[in-house]
């Protein structure tokens, strides 16, 4: 313990002697630029006019993350909840979709 406290002194001591150097400001003035330079190639990019359509000022990682959890949600959905027991073999597939009324569920029911 004592020397993990000799060593936050010794290190805030080293940090104190350090000179200072400012930065020149004709650099930050040409890194500025730069910096709304490559946002101005990136907006114009159809790439990054998709992705701003998409999402305005993301990452390209975030709407990509968010439609692949969407799908990943969807099938999960579409491979877990059953079909309705009237679909039997050789029978025709048919699905009804009704938005009048709430949906129904019987659950520990044996048909």
């Amino acid at each position: 313990m004592g020397n993990t406290d000799q060593d936050k002194m010794w290190l805030k001591s080293a940090l104190e002697t350090l000179p200072t150097v400012p930065v020149p400001a004709g650099l930050e003035r040409r890194i500025l630029a730069d910096f709304d330079a490559q946002a101005a190639r990136r907006r114009a990019s159809l790439l990054g006019q998709l992705r701003d359509a998409v999402w305005p000022g993301a990452p390209a990682w975030r709407p990509a993350f968010v439609f692949g959890a969407a799908l990943a949600i969807g099938l999960m959905a579409g491979v877990l909840i059953p079909l309705e027991d009237g679909v039997a073999e050789g029978t025709e597939q048919t699905a009804a979709v009704s938005l009048d009324a709430p949906p129904t569920f019987e659950i520990g029911e044996n048909s």
